[in-house]
Parts: structure tokens; sequence; C-alpha cells
């Protein structure tokens, strides 16, 4: 494949990779909210728990951000696809408890962040619970997402290779199901939850710098947040980073021209190569006595994520086109 017409994907699911970075994120705060609490708790400390407390509040501002454009990508596709509402239609389940767990994950964030005045008197132990809980509730999204992604991808490529009898296309349809749980998707659902707070920790980091005046915190307890979320970016990152060979294999194995498959395997590299850069940034975050005083490698480690989130969306997709 041309440089050109290579460069032609990253560029149109740059957009699309935002979204997902969002929603991540929202998806990963309380996870990491858990672990910061659970290690304020056994350590005795009060600054994870401070993070922690930001964690979840970052998480309602992305969760409520990628709702709204979610509803309007779905109903612009709805009005657009006749062929997606029927497949909906046909077993309406699995959307619908999609749609359930989302709804409930923001509306339990909102009662969580109304009731912040009680959250900040309650202790450590009983401030796990609620987080512990929203953690559980993400991966349950994560999965089901994840199901109905797969079910939609396999609908998707009877549509486009359906036959034309008449002037009229027919495909089969092949309606969700969750009772086909492979082994490869609860693989894909530990990935994306370390994805998940992998981008937590990354956006937490630019909503620290953004919230720095306007809350009162101490230098030093500021400090010690920066740090604290630098590891945990980093933490996540190496362990997310381990999937890479398996998303290798996976995604190289294609029955179409070699050209396709080594477009993808430079797709792969990126998204390796950003995912790692980034990791080395917070690597001197988290070693920096004064990690205020370097934005700009928050900046750049957010914008690195972003494109690693791009090159392995633009190798799903050409993966997608390429079987």
């Amino acid at each position: 494949m041309p440089v050109i017409e290579l460069l032609r994907i990253p560029a149109a699911m740059a957009a699309p990779a935002f979204f997902l970075f969002f929603g991540l994120a929202a998806l990963g705060a309380p996870i990491l909210a858990a672990i910061c609490l659970t290690v304020g708790q056994v350590r005795g400390t009060q600054h994870p728990e401070a993070y922690a407390r930001r964690l979840l509040r970052m998480a309602l501002t992305c969760a409520l951000l990628t709702c709204l454009v979610l509803a309007a990508v779905t109903g612009l596709a709805l009005y657009r696809l006749p062929w997606l509402r029927d497949w909906l239609l046909a077993a309406p389940l699995v959307p619908a408890l999609l749609a359930l767990a989302i709804a409930a994950y923001c509306v339990s964030l909102t009662v969580l962040r109304l009731s912040r005045g009680a959250y900040r008197a309650h202790t450590t132990k009983n401030s796990l619970s609620p987080a512990a809980s929203l953690s559980v509730l993400a991966v349950v999204i994560l999965w089901l997402s994840l199901s109905l992604l797969r079910d939609l991808a396999a609908q998707t490529q009877a549509v486009l290779g359906a036959m034309t009898e008449d002037g009229i296309s027919l495909a089969p349809l092949l309606p969700p199901d969750l009772s086909s749980t492979a082994s490869l998707l609860w693989a894909a659902v530990l990935a994306s939850t370390l994805a998940a707070a992998m981008c937590a920790g990354a956006w937490s980091l630019e909503y620290l710098l953004l919230r720095r005046d306007r809350e009162p915190f101490g230098r030093e307890a500021f400090a010690h947040a920066m740090r604290l979320a630098s590891r945990s970016s980093l933490r996540s990152g190496v362990l997310a980073l381990s999937f890479l060979p398996a998303l290798w294999k996976r995604l190289t194995t294609l029955p179409g021209s070699p050209g396709d498959a080594q477009a993808v395997m430079v797709l792969l590299v990126a998204c390796g190569s950003c995912i790692l850069a980034a990791c080395t940034l917070w690597v001197l975050l988290a070693r920096s006595k004064r990690p205020c005083s370097s934005p700009a490698l928050v900046h750049c480690a957010l914008t690195l994520v972003w494109l690693g989130l791009t090159a392995a969306l633009s190798a799903a997709l050409l993966h997608f086109y390429a079987r």
C-alpha cells in the first residue's frame, strides 16, 4: 500500500480515536480510583484518596461528553442505515443492557458528585465501596460493548458481501448474542480495561493541571498527586502494551495481499512506539520533584496516547476491510 493512502486512514480515524480516548478515560477512572483508595487504606495516607476523588469527578465530565457524542452518532447511523435498525430490533437485549448499564454508570457518577460533601466526610474504607461498584460496572460496559461490536462487525461483513438479486441485496441476519463468549473476548476485555486505566491516568494529569488554581491544593499534595497519576498511567500503559503481541498475531493474519498485512504491521508498530514514548514521559514525571513545572511533558504524553489509539483503530479498520 502506498504511503499516501496509508496516511489517509489515521487521518480519518483521528476524531473517532479522540472520542474513544474520552470514553475509555471515563470507564478507567473508577478503576484507578479503587486502586488508589486501596493503596491509601493499606498505607494509611490521604494523598491517594484526594487523587481518587478527582478521578471520579473527572469521570463524570468524560462520561457525559462521551454519551452526548455516542447518542448523536447512534441516532445518525440509525437514520442512514435501515439494516442497522433491523439488526438491533432483531435481538434488542444486548443493546438494551448496554444502554441501561451506561445510564446507571452516569447516574451513579452524578449522585456521587452531588454528594461530594458527604463523600469527603467518609473514611477511606467507606469511600472504596462506590469506586469498586463503579469499577465493576465499567468492566460490564466494556464487555457488553466489545460483544456488541464483534457481532456488529460480523453483520457488516455480511451486508458488504450480500448477493444482489433483481436489484435487491439480500444478507443473512446475524443478531447480537451474548451466549458466544469466546476466550478471545475476555482477553479483549482485560486489554481494554488496562487501556482504559491508562487513558484515565493520562487525562487525570491534564485535569490536575487544569484545576490547580481552582482548588485548595497544597504544593506538596499537588506534586504527590501528579507523581501518583504518572505512576498509575505508566503501570497501566506497560500492562496494556503486553497485549500488543497478541493483537499483532490477530490482525496481521490476512488472506489478502501481503501489502495489507505490512500496512497493519506498520500501524501496530506506530501504536506501540507512541505508547512506549508516553510511558517514557510518565517516568520522567514520576521521578520529577516538581512535576507541575513540566506541563509540556503532560501534553506530549496525552498526544502520544491519542496517536497510539488512532494507529490501533486504523489497523483494526484495515484488517476489517482486508478480510
